[in-house]
């Protein structure tokens, strides 16, 4: 259902024109898109604060690209409201500077190349750890903190500066013809090949090789981790039947396979969920390339798709860090600790009687139940 409106072009007399999409349509993006927006920066602050403060958490390698993960999908959730804007109600007329429409565009590029390479790099670690445990324990936050600056500065050059010299308002002369009705906020026409070159060349190297290597590097390294533990448990099992003429799991073996659980659980929630936000993504802009907005229904469908993988894109983000909790009994313990010392601090007339063996410890942390979990705050 579209919806009939009145646009003032710049250089043209007031004409009517037709919107892809309803007031209706406008409504339910923004009921989906805006409580997103507000969760995914709630969670992935949380999930920062979270790791960051945590003594056992903060020294992790694999928790270290997941601070760097949320930071990307914190901007991605704070601009997410230019894109809604950019879709409904500036759709035909931005309505706020052209700093903005820029801001938007290339922070989102920015971080989906950020994401794309951290699952990359999130891959590439795991299947080191697990293949060549020994020169694994060389590596040090130092070395994956270099790692990870690397890919924010390459993604930067290549996605951020790009679309930021590509992408703005519509000029005065695109009131007619190609482009005329893209969306208000949209790529400067005379960039048309430049970016279609990009994205052929770009979208395979940031986008679809790294899911293609994903896909390949997961299911090994659940391979390599499942067929380790076989021999691990068949040489314990050789060594404790010559003793005792039993076989049992040690309790040291069942908490060395709950901790292999959570790394293979960790990585396919990870890549799963890059693959929900990232292929529709992608593959929206290269619909967008190959076939034009020439007709009503053209647009229409334009819209529909675009607005679709962009909700499936920040469901994606938002998800995250549920998915980091659910993957990593640790990061569970230590952000129901986090939320435990915030009641505390707000409200602790209320809660100190339901909390009582979590009180503070001193003016910057707290000890947990077991005595044994501490969080500076």
């Amino acid at each position: 259902m579209t919806e009939l409106v009145t646009i003032a072009h710049l250089n043209t007399n007031i004409t009517d024109r037709i919107r892809p999409f309803s007031k209706n349509g406008a409504i339910a993006a923004a009921i989906f898109i805006l409580p997103m927006a507000l969760f995914g920066i709630f969670a992935n602050v949380v999930t920062i604060i979270v790791i960051v403060r945590s003594n056992k958490l903060s020294k992790s390698v694999f928790n270290f690209m997941i601070v760097s993960l949320c930071v990307s999908d914190l901007f991605s959730a704070i601009i997410s409201p230019l894109s809604l804007h950019r879709r409904t109600l500036g759709y035909d007329d931005w309505m706020m500077p052209e700093f903005f429409c820029k801001v938007f565009w290339s922070f989102d590029n920015w971080t989906s190349i950020v994401t794309s390479f951290h699952i990359l790099l999130f891959s590439g670690v795991r299947m080191f750890s697990i293949s060549a445990p020994t020169y694994y324990q060389r590596m040090t936050l130092y070395h994956v903190k270099i790692m990870v600056c690397i890919t924010w500065f390459i993604a930067f050059g290549s996605g951020f500066i790009p679309y930021w010299l590509w992408f703005g308002l519509k000029d005065e002369d695109r009131s007619e013809g190609i482009g005329s009705n893209w969306p208000d906020c949209t790529l400067k026409y005379q960039w048309l090949q430049s970016f279609k070159l990009y994205t052929k060349v770009a979208y395979g190297i940031f986008f679809y090789m790294p899911m293609i290597v994903v896909s390949i590097i997961s299911p090994i390294i659940a391979k390599l981790i499942l067929k380790k533990r076989k021999e691990r448990i068949q040489r314990k099992n050789n060594e404790v039947s010559a003793a005792t003429g039993q076989n049992t799991l040690s309790d040291f073996e069942r908490k060395h396979q709950r901790r292999e659980n959570s790394a293979i659980l960790q990585l396919f929630v990870i890549v799963g969920s890059f693959m929900l936000g990232y292929v529709p993504s992608s593959a929206y802009f290269l619909y967008s390339l190959a076939v034009p907005q020439t007709t009503l229904a053209e647009e229409i469908t334009h819209w529909n798709f675009g607005m679709i993988s962009y909700i499936l894109l920040r469901v994606s983000e938002c998800v995250n860090p549920i998915f980091y909790n659910i993957a990593s009994s640790k990061m569970r313990k230590e952000t129901i600790l986090f939320f435990k010392s915030v009641l505390l601090k707000c409200c602790p007339s209320r809660y100190s009687e339901t909390i009582v063996s979590e009180v503070p410890t001193s003016a910057t942390g707290y000890t947990s139940r077991d005595g044994n979990q501490k969080i500076d705050l």
